[in-house]
């Protein structure tokens, strides 16, 4: 048991030590004795059970027992090219899910947790899955616990452990001896357990067990395999294919009963046309194809700094009309420098610091950021500020901490907005505090005048606050410290001695005020939501052309004293959020959610978990969120720019279209199909298809084709639309132009057939020229539904390499089922003079009428 073992028997047996933590052989054989930390993981299904998925799926369980019908009725023709066609379909579907099973791996991989450790006397982050028994992590607010941890050092430290024991009130960890061996879990207040997670202060821990090792790891109910999850369009598409399978059949009877009483046909020939007919209505490879286009659309955002973790987010990045974002980091470079200082009630700039001084000691103690021997720096950016300028006072502030070492501390609270340490100075123990300055204020009662300390006035306060706002009108952070004599016993935050501020300039990321103005264009309005003061956020977002008036700013005083109602009908005009506490943050969503708006919602601290599940997007910042942000999240900003954001949403509008573009054309093919047939049937045209030609164009043709649609280049003029409502169908905007294209191709197909028949040429000519206008016609007019509000010629239609390959291919295999020996088999013959010139003119008709469509459709915009 390791919660009971003497600490120093811990380091002892893990060959570990605090300082140094494991070299590069200890961390090999620590590995080998004591395993991965790696829980059971669900492997993905293998080609064979894809295989075998795709093989009873409802559609092809209904082709099979058309096979055995037909190879009960000697239909042996029907049974060869049936079981080619479901074999090459499997192949294709079989290829398609690996590809996207390997890209939604490939997502995993970038989205998987890090930790921070000691290694080889340097710290240094890893991917958790590579900790070892003996490592020494580094933990803070936010962070999940990757393993079993022995605490070895702590500073306020809570932890929810609610995941492990059910318990939803955070626990306080210290460093302590627990000799009794019966111990509860729950009351091993010396232990951090795997997947539990720091909800305040910080703390050093040695890793004592990983893996299946681990407590989580031992509950077998815990280690099970998560559900696939599909997305709400997924599941609309699902559903409607099974409205259209039912339908389908209804349909398939009527051409049976209308064929075999009517027409007087033989039974097998009219079963299987009737099958045949429902295969063409069916839009079997819809929800498939869906999928696919997400996991290829996921992948390649990944690529572009954004990690989307649930795929609804995809769909809900279309829709989005409001972001709300942090200003630090997303909408700034998130790289302070000090500028500017004050003393007491000095004016700004006024007293020059040296190294001795009290505000430059309070800067480098109260402080945990620090530059490692690698010259990489490690901590806050506000934080990593101070250190730069105190070093540049000459003050190393790793030896400078050794050497007045830190006692006991108060971390920072979001809520409190201030840090205390305490720090043994000389023969004192001083506690140095820091944080937002009117906070600190209302602490203090004595203050620094001069090299004297006397009590602080109202008018020191009016003062101090002066040269704060003169600092924050220039969009300059101001961070305030001050200090007292206490001991560990008796710390707080009372009673400071106000010492002096700092003001911290963190640049507004240029390419941001681009990414603002193209939002806006595209009718998405940005909100910034900060903790900082309200003239700071106001300058900052008056450089980023946010605001246009100080009426658009609140501070999260003022949200407080409205009513949930109030905040309602306001929501719509605020641009700015500033002193607001991440308590607040939901209310803020939840009343733009309330006003009508579909809202992303940026966030990177264990406080900002509730507002990022509250919001339709959840956006956690990868650099500098919390391991709990980016667990409620959506959305992962590997580069924590706001640009990143925008850019997913014109992303996401895309993947929308070229979604609703693969729908299209499905429908619209599989439409023209069925028009035709069944006018023909209806009146007794005769036949222009038969079964294995529907079978081709569905199972051949349209998963061919489909696919590559989403292989098309953005359309950037997807930002000049407003966004889509959130409920809005997938057939808004295009229902028009399956029912015309399917009825334009259906018709031109049948128009041919019964063309050829009129020139006299004999029944087989005449289905050989409607397949082929069938067949190839659909694989023209995909060029033209690639943009619906361009003319083809001006539409790039060669950009798409890969879809001009799919296009490529369908064609040659056309023309070798039609002009080669196996074109016996499909009851096809080769085509040449009048048929041939009558099938050329009939594949290009669809494409040449939905292009007069277009035209007259954009010019009445």
């Amino acid at each position: 048991m390791w919660f009971n073992k003497k600490l120093n028997d811990v380091f002892t047996e893990t060959n570990s030590s605090l300082e140094g933590g494991l070299n590069d052989e200890q961390i090999s054989k620590n590995k080998e004795k004591y395993g991965e930390n790696v829980l059971e993981k669900v492997e993905n299904d293998s080609a064979l059970r894809i295989v075998i998925n795709n093989i009873i799926e409802p559609l092809n369980i209904v082709l099979i027992g058309v096979i055995l019908i037909c190879f009960f009725i000697q239909e042996y023709k029907e049974v060869i090219i049936i079981s080619v066609i479901i074999t090459i379909n499997i192949i294709i579907s079989t290829i398609q899910e690996l590809k996207s099973q390997k890209a939604l791996d490939a997502l995993k991989q970038l989205s998987s947790p890090k930790s921070t450790v000691i290694r080889n006397g340097e710290t240094i982050e890893i991917d958790s899955d590579q900790l070892v028994v003996g490592d020494i992590v580094i933990l803070e607010a936010g962070n999940y616990i990757p393993a079993d941890l022995r605490v070895i050092e702590a500073g306020g430290l809570s932890i929810d452990e609610s995941a492990l024991t059910g318990e939803s009130i955070p626990v306080e960890k210290e460093v302590i001896e627990i000799e009794d061996e019966d111990t509860l879990l729950a009351d091993r207040l010396n232990m951090l357990y795997s997947s539990t997670f720091i909800t305040n202060g910080r703390a050093k821990g040695i890793v004592v067990s990983v893996g299946l090792d681990t407590e989580v790891g031992k509950i077998a109910g815990l280690i099970s395999s998560a559900p696939k999850t599909t997305t709400p369009l997924q599941d609309r598409l699902a559903e409607l294919s099974k409205y259209i399978s039912v339908l389908a059949f209804v349909v398939a009877a009527i051409i049976f009963a209308l064929n075999f009483f009517v027409n007087k046909e033989d039974i097998a020939s009219v079963f299987i046309g009737a099958i045949t007919l429902a295969v063409a209505i069916i839009p079997e490879s819809l929800p498939v194809i869906v999928s696919i286009i997400l996991a290829i659309s996921v992948s390649k955002m990944a690529k572009h700094h954004t990690i989307i973790k649930k795929l609804p987010a995809v769909e809900s990045l279309g829709a989005v009309n409001v972001i709300c974002t942090d200003k630090t980091g997303t909408l700034t470079l998130n790289k302070m420098s000090v500028t500017d200082t004050f003393c007491g009630i000095d004016d700004v700039n006024k007293v020059v610091l040296d190294k001795d001084s009290r505000l430059v000691q309070a800067m480098a103690l109260c402080n945990d950021s620090f530059v490692n021997s690698e010259n990489n720096p490690v901590g806050d950016p506000t934080e990593l500020a101070l250190t730069y300028y105190v070093q540049d006072k000459g003050i190393n502030e790793l030896e400078y901490r050794k050497v007045n070492e830190r006692i006991e501390e108060i971390p920072f609270d979001s809520s409190r907005k201030l840090m205390t340490t305490l720090n043994k100075v000389g023969n004192e123990e001083i506690a140095y505090t820091k944080g937002a300055i009117d906070q600190l204020l209302a602490k203090a009662t004595m203050i620094v005048d001069k090299d004297e300390i006397r009590a602080i006035t109202q008018e020191d306060k009016d003062i101090i606050m002066e040269n704060a706002n003169s600092l924050s009108k220039r969009a300059l952070r101001v961070l305030a410290f001050g200090y007292h004599l206490s001991s560990k016993e008796s710390l707080d935050e009372e009673n400071i001695i106000f010492i002096g501020a700092v003001g911290m300039i963190d640049p507004e990321r240029q390419e941001a005020k681009v990414a603002i103005a193209k939002a806006k264009h595209a009718g998405v309005k940005t909100i910034m939501i900060t903790g900082d003061h309200p003239v700071t956020a106001y300058a900052i977002a008056q450089n980023l052309d946010m605001v246009e008036s100080k009426e658009q700013v609140i501070t999260g005083s003022q949200l407080a004293q409205m009513s949930d109602e109030e905040l309602f009908e306001k929501a719509n005009t605020f641009c700015v959020y500033s002193r607001v506490s991440p308590e607040q943050k939901v209310r803020i969503v939840e009343a733009l959610q309330k006003a009508g708006n579909t809202v992303s919602m940026t966030g990177d601290g264990v406080n900002d978990a509730p507002s990022l599940q509250t919001a339709h997007i959840g956006v956690a910042m990868g650099i500098t969120g919390t391991d709990v942000a980016k667990q409620a999240s959506d959305m992962i900003l590997m580069d924590d720019n706001f640009a990143t954001i925008v850019y997913a949403v014109e992303e996401g509008r895309n993947i929308y279209n070229k979604i609703k573009r693969a729908v299209q054309f499905i429908l619209a093919t599989n439409l023209g199909e069925v028009s035709g047939i069944f006018v023909a049937t209806l009146f007794s045209l005769g036949t222009p298809l038969g079964a294995i030609h529907v079978l081709w164009v569905n199972l051949i043709v349209e998963s061919l084709i489909a696919i590559p649609i989403s292989m098309d280049g953005n359309d950037s003029s997807v930002m000049n639309d407003k966004p889509r409502k959130k409920d809005e169908t997938i057939f808004a905007g295009i229902l028009g132009s399956i029912l015309l294209l399917g009825f334009i191709v259906g018709g031109t197909m049948l128009g041919s057939y019964l063309l050829i028949g009129y020139l006299g040429y004999d029944e087989l000519v005449a289905s050989s020229v409607a397949f082929a206008v069938m067949a190839t016609a659909p694989m023209i007019y995909v060029l033209s539904l690639r943009t619906p509000n361009k003319p083809l010629h001006k539409s790039k239609p060669l950009e798409n390499k890969v879809l001009l390959g799919a296009i490529g291919l369908g064609i040659v295999l056309n023309l070798v089922i039609i002009n080669t020996p196996l074109n016996t088999f499909f009851n096809l013959t080769a085509l040449t003079g009048t048929p041939l010139l009558i099938a050329i003119v009939g594949i290009l008709i669809p494409t040449f009428l939905y292009e007069i469509y277009k035209l007259i459709k954009n010019s009445s915009k």
